[in-house]
């Protein structure tokens, strides 16, 4: 009772956040729908039309939509679609950065010298995750409650359910398997681990819709069980037995996890090299690596940095691979077709690949910087951020080396991937602006670092809760750009979104405006950081 309770109490601000974000994410969906719809049966069904032209090919990211000229097939497709996302990466944080991150905090240690049995812990944490996804889950479906309220219609409550259901399982299932490799890996490693197999059922699952010889292998993602359920869509299906399927993986996937935290050590990882027998040494090490400044962070993090580069240079290359297979089926509808010309700039094809790619990059180097900001939070709390002052180093040559890492290490993802983008384009024969390739590419360090310096603010200020806040603010400057456009607001409103200010530099050229907002917002994010951390002790 007790573990299940600290497991509820350390989880209490990712269930409230990503709560929060559900119930918003789910509203404003349904509400944009009767904004951009219309409320005649022929607007609706027009509007039906292209979507699902639309949405057909971009199946790369999310299944085709089930009667998406009705507001339960529409919020399906357009919110359930992106919490899938979400939920996996809520799970893989608190699966495996979560507990490996409370085993270097001591946290572990003091729950099992209570009496605490390991696996009675792992239980407690598969409950206390299982009750806080339903939790969210629940939010999410209030907001769709009230978004169909606001529009004069109702939705079955049925339907409501077994969509709570359905994306509750997927959770779980998510953090049993993440909590499984977070056991066999090394705790610095573990949330990479967990990242880059759930990013593999997911794109092993999205690209078999594309790619049909990656069909037989699907049955392994948990993905796949979950678009086999698309309740809120007239029609739509349920599959009790896929959600099952889902719990039982998570069910074993926790059994599995107990066995091997039982038999391994706290703080170790179960598979580890058998240590040399050396004499110990105390001193200091002698690489020259250690005394540079940069350097040192890019060593300290080289894996997780590779691990980051290889995996979105390789995201980039399928999204070129694809672009010629969603963009002509597109320009044979005639209207679709003087749609996108009037839409895009020069060349359809590379446009549309520079729409398509960056709108994804923006995203996952988004993660990337919330992923900084939390090694940096737990620098601060596990007293790491203390030895380094203690060299000495001034607080604030931390935050300008923080920057500059982060800043070299974007350069670095950056780089990777316009080479890999133009090698692939050239091979599939696609003409892209090179010039236009580059900048496009380098305009993702200041947008990363707008992120990047909220977050080190953040940091300065209130550490704990730095990682679960940037989320959100990253998702509200995210769904800004989603919903502005559908409410009309001003446009000083969407220019608070970085996603807004990046632009479509591949299309229409760099935007010097958004470019000076971004890095003026960066400057201002990293200085005020300086100046917050100045007066807080570490570690409060």
């Amino acid at each position: 009772m007790k573990a299940g309770v600290l497991a509820l109490r350390l989880g209490r601000w990712g269930i409230l956040g990503f709560g929060v974000i559900s119930f918003v994410s789910t509203l404003v969906q349904a509400l944009g729908f009767y904004a951009v719809a219309g409320h005649s049966a022929a607007d609706r069904a027009v509007f039906g039309r292209s979507m699902t032209i639309l949405a057909t090919n971009f199946t790369v990211l999310l299944p085709p939509p089930i009667r998406p000229d009705t507001v339960g097939g529409y919020v399906q497709f357009r919110a359930y679609g992106g919490l899938a996302i979400l939920f996996a990466v809520w799970a893989m944080v608190s699966g495996a950065a979560g507990s490996r991150g409370d085993e270097e905090r001591r946290i572990v240690e003091a729950a099992l010298a209570a009496g605490v049995t390991r696996g009675g812990l792992v239980a407690s944490r598969m409950v206390a995750f299982a009750m806080g996804a339903l939790a969210t889950s629940a939010a999410a479906g209030a907001g769709v409650v009230i978004g169909v309220l606001v529009g004069g219609e109702t939705i079955p409550l049925r339907s409501l359910l077994e969509a709570t259901a359905v994306l509750a399982a997927l959770g779980v299932c998510c953090f049993g398997l993440s909590l499984l490799i977070a056991q066999l890996t090394a705790a610095r490693l573990a949330p990479a681990a967990a990242g880059i197999v759930l990013l593999a059922l997911f794109l092993t699952n999205s690209l078999s819709r594309t790619f049909p010889w990656l069909s037989t292998a699907r049955w392994v993602s948990p993905f796949r069980y979950y678009e086999l359920s698309q309740p809120l869509a007239p029609g739509g299906p349920f599959d009790a037995r896929a959600t099952l399927v889902l719990v039982a993986v998570a069910l074993v996937s926790g059994i599995a996890a107990a066995g091997a935290f039982a038999s391994r050590d706290v703080g170790s990882p179960l598979f580890k090299q058998q240590a040399r027998s050396t004499t110990p040494d105390h001193g200091s090490s002698g690489a020259p690596w250690w005394r540079l400044p940069v350097v040192r962070g890019l060593y300290e993090h080289r894996l997780g940095l590779a691990t980051w580069t290889v995996g979105t240079t390789a995201l980039a290359v399928v999204f070129v691979l694809i672009t010629k297979s969603t963009v002509e089926p597109l320009l044979a509808v005639p209207q679709l077709g003087r749609f996108l010309t009037s839409l895009l700039h020069g060349a359809i094809v590379s446009s549309f690949l520079g729409v398509f790619w960056f709108s994804t990059a923006e995203l996952l180097l988004a993660a990337f910087a919330i992923a900084q900001v939390a090694r940096w939070s737990a620098d601060d709390s596990e007293g790491r951020l203390e030895l380094v002052l203690a060299q000495p180093f001034s607080r604030a040559a931390v935050i300008v080396e923080r920057a500059a890492v982060v800043t070299v290490g974007v350069a670095l993802i950056a780089v990777a991937t316009a080479v890999a983008i133009g090698y692939t384009a050239q091979a599939q024969a696609i003409e892209l602006d090179r010039v236009r390739l580059i900048q496009a590419s380098l305009l993702l360090v200041p947008f990363t670092l707008v992120f990047a310096g909220a977050g080190s603010l953040l940091v300065a200020s209130i550490p704990r809760a730095a990682v679960g806040l940037l989320g959100g603010l990253a998702f509200a400057a995210y769904l800004d750009t989603e919903v502005a456009a559908f409410f009309r607001w001003p446009e000083w409103a969407q220019d608070l979104s970085p996603f807004k200010l990046f632009g479509e530099p591949m299309a229409g050229g760099v935007d010097g405006k958004g470019l000076a907002l971004m890095v003026l917002v960066a400057i201002v994010g990293f200085g005020s950081s300086i100046l917050t951390m100045q007066r807080r002790d570490v570690g409060a």
